[in-house]
């Protein structure tokens, strides 16, 4: 074995920072050989060991170039178990470094005199680092060099490269170098980012300053060293404040987007990805773990959906999808009432609902059992013997509880509610010692010439007594009382009025045509519908009707009575100076008894 013992005659001063593999080229330059790989031979240092940091051989080269080892040594890469290497006071995974990409500074090379004076860094190996500490600058790739073992032989392969131009860093955007440039002169500190190894640390911070600075789509092939260095930067700012700031920060990017309109992994994106595609190295799970979990309590994730390698234990959120196929909610039933708990908004048709945030298993299976126990209005009003119009009114009247106080779309009603409607008739029942004369409620309304409606609240309102065949009554229509005992109540006389559909059967023309008599006034309209639950259509008084009718003949009837066509008979009375009314459009032919012949 070869031990140097004294300097070599021609040698070269080195800096603090100096890689050895940086010395030994320059060494072999000064001593006019052209490749490190042959001046090591010659010299009988192993190169393959020294490019892997041997501490043996760099003893040997620092003797060789009369320097002291020991920031050599803390400068270079040293190999201490297969795939972790050594750097002045961290141990760091092969993955953090690109050692066969050859990066300079490119206002260190600007030497044209002496090209032994250009050093190569230790730390430039490292992929995160971008930037010449020095000079302030970013660092720039070299071509590679035809044979793949003088990769490390930085002097020959920027002998003729000139960089194509200098980009200057920003001071602010150097926060992540700086720490691992820290970590790397002084060791792992104290915090919650630096109980991850140093590639953990550097790639958890530039990924998620990616998705913070680009966005969730950002490509990392098609990222430049600027905007790596401010994602860094980013990135560094949410970690270093700990766990609980990460969680925040992925909490800030969820509610940025609308809900239900993606889910995690478009949130995440660049992120996400870079944690799933570095799921063979366990070093990442303290980042894997943080997210996985929270995108369990935070997405509406299955039960047994897999995240980051391992199943969901519990669905904890639910969209409406996820919930209708869970529990069988309807949208429309459910976003009701998450509307009244202010989870859901109505959209601006009213029939649809968002939601302003997902919804917890716990509230849908408090939801799931009080929606269990309600029914429609025709389910409801089938269950107490009368018609869904009778019971809208009664609803309406305030004796049963609406469900939802919306007037949209299909109404509900609680069981109970309904029940306790009939519980409270009950609670009025006697039993007559002898035969008494009785009615049932809606035949007392009709006599009494009030709704059905407002009969009942007024029995409930004075306690009237109500009778009954059996002792236990479950329909409406089963309660009965004396007409007497509703005093002087009666209701107020009303117009009488006529439908739309009447009118143009009576007159033989269209119902447009009636809409049209009644905009022009030759119809008066109704001042009251035959009742609030009519939600379509218009009505006449009859009286104008009647009058109406008595002056005027239709087309129609004319042709009846004279056994002509409509179109012989509209000719023959105009012809004979007869004109329909002018009402226009497509209305049906009206005319003056007075003028017709």
């Amino acid at each position: 074995m070869f031990t140097a013992t004294k300097p070599l005659p021609l040698t070269v001063p080195t800096i603090v920072g100096e890689s050895a593999t940086s010395f030994a080229s320059r060494l072999a330059r000064r001593n006019g050989v052209p490749r490190m790989i042959t001046f090591c031979s010659d010299v009988g240092i192993d190169y393959f060991a020294l490019v892997n940091g041997d501490p043996v051989e760099i003893q040997r080269l620092a003797v060789l170039g009369d320097i002291d080892p020991v920031p050599l040594q803390a400068a270079t890469p040293s190999l201490i178990e297969p795939g972790w290497f050594r750097l002045g006071n961290e141990r760091i995974k092969f993955t953090a470094f690109a050692r066969t990409t050859l990066r300079i500074c490119p206002m260190c090379a600007q030497n044209p005199d002496d090209r032994t004076g250009i050093v190569h860094h230790g730390i430039w190996q490292l992929a995160a680092i971008r930037s010449c500490e020095r000079h302030g600058c970013h660092l720039v790739a070299v071509p590679r060099p035809a044979n793949a073992n003088d990769c490390f032989d930085h002097i020959p392969m920027v002998d003729q490269f000139q960089p194509a131009g200098i980009v200057m860093v920003k001071p602010n955007h150097l926060k992540l170098e700086n720490y691992l440039i820290n970590r790397i002169q002084k060791g792992p500190g104290g915090t919650w980012l630096d109980q991850s190894p140093l590639h953990v640390a550097a790639q958890a911070c530039e990924m998620l300053g990616l998705l913070l600075t680009i966005g969730p789509k950002a490509k990392r092939s098609e990222t430049r060293d600027p905007q790596w260095a401010v994602a860094g930067s980013a990135g560094l700012q949410v970690l270093q404040e700990g766990p609980n700031s990460l969680r925040k920060k992925l909490r800030a990017i969820r509610d940025a987007h609308p809900i239900e309109e993606k889910l995690h992994r478009y949130h995440y994106g660049v992120f996400f990805e870079w944690l799933r595609y570095r799921d063979d190295d366990k070093d990442f799970d303290i980042f894997r773990n943080i997210v996985r979990d929270f995108i369990f309590k935070n997405f509406p994730i299955a039960t047994g959906a897999i995240v980051f390698g391992k199943p969901c234990p519990e669905q904890q959120l639910h969209s409406f999808q996820t919930a209708e196929k869970a529990f069988g909610i309807p949208h429309i039933r459910l976003g009701r009432k998450l509307a009244e708990m202010g989870i859901a908004r109505p959209e601006s048709g009213g029939r649809f609902y968002k939601l302003n945030k997902y919804i917890p298993t716990a509230v849908l299976n408090g939801v799931c059992s009080e929606l269990a126990a309600l029914v429609g209005t025709k389910e409801a009003a089938k269950s107490i013997g009368i018609n869904y119009i009778l019971f809208e009114r009664l609803a309406d009247q305030g004796l049963i509880k609406h469900y939802y106080e919306s007037d949209q779309g299909s109404s509900y009603y609680s069981k109970r509610d309904v029940e306790d409607f009939i519980d409270s008739l009950r609670q009025l029942l006697r039993h007559p010692s002898s035969e008494i004369e009785t009615v049932d409620i809606s035949t007392a309304a009709r006599l009494r010439g009030i709704m059905t409606a407002h009969v009942t609240d007024h029995i409930l309102t004075h306690r009237i007594t109500l009778y009954a065949a059996s002792t236990h009554p479950v329909s409406f229509r089963e309660f009965r009382l004396q007409l007497n005992d509703l005093g002087r109540l009666k209701g107020r006389r009303r117009e009488k009025i006529v439908s739309s559909a009447e009118v143009a059967r009576a007159l033989k023309v269209s119902r447009p045509t009636v809409y049209r008599l009644r905009e022009e006034g030759h119809l008066q309209v109704a001042t009251e519908r035959k009742g609030e639950w009519v939600r379509r259509g218009h009505y006449s008084t009859r009286a104008s009707f009647e009058k109406f009718r008595s002056e005027i003949i239709s087309l129609e009837e004319l042709a009846e009575t004279s056994g002509r066509s409509l179109v012989a008979e509209r000719s023959h009375q105009i012809g004979h100076g007869a004109l329909p009314i002018s009402l226009g459009g497509k209305c049906s032919d009206i005319f003056r008894r007075n003028d017709v012949v």
